[in-house]
């Protein structure tokens, strides 16, 4: 059980609330519209290498990003195929750029089809709300907003994180693992500084956890991605771990 007054919550999206349906590397929601940008932009520019990117490869060029974002994982395939020979993203590369405009057109449709919620997740989210924390919910997403926007609205649980308590890709500078898009939600709650250690940060990826920590969130770690032996061996480590919402909801004392 958590043994302290939680004042608020604030959740990761993609593979926290949303299931991007990961198993086999070409299953993730997110791996089929990249790796679908990139074999057609490989096929306009007549590169073999990106033509014929394996869907391994594909979710490698993600997990292996230094960053969370699309634009990092895009770059990392064009450093993997020696389209791109340098580190630093050169945002103005027109190959770079094609694939990333084209993923995120494509996913649009992959995620209205085939988008749904983590198993029980939605339950949670409106547990805690009825629990007494409706305005204390927050969104800390290295995703593009439409694309939260569009989750959320399927879900309903638009009507549990306003505008203003929406921290996307477009709300930042810098990403995971930086502290920003969970300090710009905390900050949406207008609680106290001293009241950040009884803010729950929900996430999946170590590179999100370790922002939430640093942002001084109590950081609960939910096992779509990656198992409780991974999680708990990271160098900056969740304080819980679940392998589900129902077991996240025992912790709280809630029922769903």
């Amino acid at each position: 059980m958590i043994d302290f007054e939680v004042k608020g919550g604030i959740f990761d999206v993609d593979d926290t609330l949303l299931d991007n349906k990961h198993g086999a590397p070409e299953q993730g929601l997110h791996e089929r519209s990249r790796l679908a940008a990139a074999h057609t932009v490989g096929k306009e520019y007549g590169i073999a290498a990106l033509e014929e990117l394996t869907a391994q490869q594909n979710l490698d060029a993600f997990l292996n990003a230094p960053v969370h974002t699309l634009e990092a994982a895009v770059w990392n395939i064009l450093m993997m195929t020696g389209v791109a020979d340098s580190e630093v993203i050169n945002p103005d590369n027109q190959v770079f750029k094609q694939i990333v405009a084209l993923k995120n057109e494509l996913h649009t449709d992959i995620l209205r089809k085939f988008g749904t919620e983590v198993p029980g997740a939605v339950s949670f989210v409106k547990a805690l709300a009825q629990g007494g924390l409706r305005n204390k919910l927050a969104i800390a997403s290295t995703a593009v907003r439409q694309d939260v926007d569009m989750f959320l609205g399927m879900t309903g649980l638009d009507t549990l994180f306003p505008d203003a308590r929406i921290k996307t890709k477009e709300s930042i500078t810098h990403p995971k693992p930086h502290p920003e898009v969970f300090n710009l939600a905390f900050a949406s709650l207008g609680l106290d500084e001293r009241d950040r250690g009884n803010v729950c940060a929900f996430e999946d990826d170590p590179r999100g956890i370790m922002a939430a920590k640093a942002a001084g969130l109590y950081v609960c770690a939910i096992t779509t991605r990656f198992d409780r032996k991974s999680l708990s061996e990271l160098e900056v480590a969740p304080d819980l771990i679940a392998d589900s919402y129902q077991e996240f909801a025992s912790h709280f004392g809630l029922k769903i």
